[in-house]
């Protein structure tokens, strides 16, 4: 089975692993940007969740065979949460043949 994982952005997927910052359970009424649900309605609706960091992701190396990104602010950049979703991260988390769908567009096949 192919474990795929949605790096923060907006749009939780169902079915695949969706990771977001701390700030979904720490401030105070977020909402998905999509479905306006919380971190508990989703997680109640069968959605998986990583919260972690984007700079140190608690995964192994080569794991993912897909990275999803969807609507994120600029990759390798700060924001006012803190550093955005790192390509070194999704580099070191593909595995072989491995690809990086940004917005739908396949951006990266990790070799």
């Amino acid at each position: 089975m192919a474990f795929q994982i949605n790096l923060g952005g907006e749009g939780e997927i169902s079915g695949v692993l969706n990771q977001q910052g701390r700030w979904v359970v720490t401030a105070f009424g977020w909402r998905s940007s999509q479905t306006g649900e919380s971190i508990a309605e989703l997680v109640r609706s069968r959605h998986d969740f990583l919260i972690a960091d984007n700079v140190a992701l608690p995964l192994p190396d080569r794991v993912a065979d897909e990275v999803i990104t969807n609507n994120i602010p600029p990759v390798d950049s700060i924001t006012w949460l803190g550093p955005t979703v790192q390509s070194s991260e999704i580099r070191r988390i593909l595995k072989s043949g491995g690809r990086w769908i940004h917005n739908g567009v396949v951006r990266f096949i990790k070799p």
